[in-house]
């Protein structure tokens, strides 16, 4: 969220979020955004999250 715009990997997402050290399944990072879409994203607007195929996720900075 720091950086809109910019797409992340999953594991640059998973080494800012849970360090280097995490040990989990580079596919939890989806189910974070689908928690994330779900919380966040609102009817008729377009989603803050954007899935960037072949590389992860960007963040999209809402109008205001």
């Amino acid at each position: 969220m720091l950086q809109p715009g910019r797409a992340l990997s999953r594991d640059q997402l998973i080494e800012q979020v849970w360090g280097p050290d995490y040990g989990g399944n580079n596919k939890s990072v989806d189910v974070h955004v689908l928690w994330l879409r779900r919380k966040l994203d609102q009817p008729g607007k377009p989603s803050m999250f954007v899935t960037v195929r072949g590389i992860g996720y960007r963040f999209a900075a809402p109008d205001r």
